[in-house]
C-alpha cells in the first residue's frame, strides 16, 4: 500500500467507526414536528439515523441545478455545493440503476431510483469534508508541535473532531455541517502557510480569486478572506522594512479583497442576466449579519438593548463548548507556568498569534451572525483542539496519554449515549 494511502486509511476506519457508532444512540421520542426537524429511519431494532428535512432540498437542487435561477431558491447563495452535489450523485444514480439492472443491489425505496444515489452523493461529500478536515488537522499537530507530537495525540484529537453531536445528527444525511470542522481548519492553515513567504502579485492575486470560490460552497468560507490578510501581513513583517512596503501591503490588502469578493459579485450578476435577484435563505429567513443594520436606525438606547441581547445569546450558545473551552484555557494556563522557569515558547514561533487571530475571526463573525443554534458553537471545537495540540508535547506522555485518550473515550461515549441532538 502507497505510504499516503496507508497514512489515510487508519483516518477513514476511524471517522467510518464513530460514525456508525451514532447510529446505537438514542432515538427521538414524541412527535417529530415539535422535537425536532427531520425524519428517524429504522434500519434495525435499535439502529437508527435521523434525516433531516433539509436533505430533500439539496438532493432536488442536485437533480435539477437549473433551480439555482429561481428566484429565492434556498440553495442560491451556495451554487457550487449544489453543483457538488450534481458531480458526485449523477454517476452513484448511473452505477446504481446498473447494479440493480444486474440483481446486484436490492430494489431501491423510495420508487425514484434518484433519490439513492443524489443522498448517497450527499454521505459521500460529508465524510471528504470530514477526512479533509482530519488531514489538515494532522498537518496542524505537525506544525503546532514544530514536528514534537506523538501519534497517540493527534489520533485522541482527532477521535474528538469526528465523534461529537453534529456528526452524530448530520453525517448521514444530505447537509452541509461537516464544513462546520473544515472551514476552521482551513483558515488556520492558510494563515499559517501565507505568513511564511512574501507572494509575488500574481499569485496572491490568483489565490484570491480561487479562494472567493469557496464562500459559494460554504457562507463561513467567507473567513479564509481574514486569514488571507493575516498571512501577508505576517509575511511582509518577515520582510526587510520600509514605508513603501507597508503601501504595498495594504494595496495588495484592498486588491485581495475586491477579488476574493469577485467570484460572488459574477453569480449575482449571472442571475440578473436571467431576470433573478439574488437571494440569501439564510439573512431572509434568520436576519443573519443583517440584522445589525437593521437595527441601527433605532434610537441608541434601543439599539444597544438589541445588540445586547444578541451577544448574551451567542453567549448562552458557548455553553455547550464551556468544558473544551475551559480545558484549552486550562491547559495553557498551567502550560505556561511549567515553561516559565525555562522561557521556553509554549507554542512554536508564530503560531499562537496565527490561532488567536483566526479564532477572534470565528467568534467575532459568529456573535455578529444574529442566529445562535447551539451546533454553530462546535465551530471553535478544532481551533481548540489545535491549541490541545501544540500543548501537549509539553507533559510527561505516561501522564498525559491515559489521561487524554480515557477523555477522548469518555467524550464519544457521552455524545453516543446522549439524547440528540438531531437536527
Amino acid at each position: 500500500m502507497p505510504r499516503y494511502l496507508a497514512g489515510v486509511a487508519p483516518l477513514v476506519a476511524l471517522l467510518l467507526a464513530a460514525c456508525l457508532s451514532f447510529w446505537l444512540s438514542p432515538a427521538p421520542r414524541g412527535q417529530p414536528d415539535v422535537e425536532y426537524w427531520g425524519e428517524y429511519v429504522h434500519l434495525a431494532p435499535g439502529l437508527g439515523f435521523v434525516v433531516n428535512h433539509d436533505s430533500h432540498g439539496y438532493m432536488l437542487v442536485a437533480q435539477e441545478p437549473r433551480r439555482l435561477l429561481l428566484p429565492q431558491e434556498v440553495r442560491q447563495s451556495r451554487p457550487l455545493y449544489a453543483l457538488l452535489g450534481a458531480a458526485v450523485g449523477y454517476p452513484l444514480t448511473a452505477a446504481l440503476r446498473l447494479a440493480g439492472r444486474h440483481g446486484l443491489v436490492l430494489p431501491f425505496y423510495p420508487e425514484d431510483p434518484r433519490i439513492a444515489g443524489y443522498y448517497a452523493g450527499f454521505v459521500l461529500l460529508n465524510g471528504l469534508a470530514l477526512l479533509a478536515g482530519m488531514l489538515l488537522l494532522r498537518h496542524l499537530c505537525r506544525v503546532l508541535t514544530a514536528g514534537r507530537g506523538a501519534a497517540w495525540q493527534f489520533y485522541a484529537l482527532a477521535w474528538v473532531l469526528v465523534a461529537n453531536p453534529i456528526t452524530k445528527a448530520f453525517f448521514w444525511t444530505a447537509h452541509q455541517q461537516m464544513f462546520a470542522f473544515l472551514v476552521p481548519l482551513f483558515c488556520l492553515a492558510l494563515a499559517l502557510r501565507v505568513g511564511r513567504g512574501w507572494l509575488r502579485g500574481g499569485q496572491l492575486a490568483g489565490l484570491a480569486c480561487a479562494l472567493g470560490l469557496l464562500p459559494l460552497v460554504y457562507g463561513s468560507f467567507v473567513l479564509a478572506w481574514p486569514a488571507l490578510a493575516y498571512g501577508v501581513v505576517r509575511a511582509a513583517r518577515l520582510a526587510p522594512a520600509g514605508g513603501r512596503r507597508w503601501r504595498l501591503v495594504a494595496t495588495r490588502l484592498l486588491l485581495s479583497g475586491l477579488l476574493f469578493g469577485l467570484p460572488t459579485l459574477l453569480w449575482i450578476a449571472l442571475l440578473r442576466t436571467q431576470g433573478t435577484t439574488y437571494y440569501n435563505h439564510e439573512a431572509a429567513r434568520f436576519h443573519q449579519l443583517v440584522w445589525l443594520p437593521e437595527a441601527w436606525p433605532l434610537p441608541w438606547p434601543e439599539f444597544t438593548q438589541v445588540v445586547a441581547a444578541k451577544l448574551a445569546a451567542y453567549a448562552a450558545s458557548l455553553a455547550v463548548m464551556r468544558w473544551w473551552l475551559l480545558a484549552g484555557l486550562g491547559l495553557l494556563g498551567a502550560t505556561w507556568w511549567r515553561l516559565r522557569p525555562r522561557s521556553q515558547p509554549v507554542l512554536p514561533a508564530g503560531t499562537g498569534p496565527a490561532l488567536s487571530w483566526v479564532f477572534g475571526c470565528f467568534v467575532v463573525f459568529f456573535a455578529l451572525l444574529g442566529y445562535y443554534p447551539e451546533r454553530l458553537a462546535y465551530t471553535l471545537l478544532p481551533l481548540v483542539l489545535c491549541l490541545l495540540a501544540g500543548l501537549l508535547p509539553h507533559w510527561p506522555a505516561r501522564y498525559a496519554r491515559p489521561a487524554v485518550l480515557a477523555g477522548a473515550a469518555g467524550w464519544h461515549l457521552y455524545v453516543l449515549l446522549s439524547y440528540g441532538p438531531f437536527s
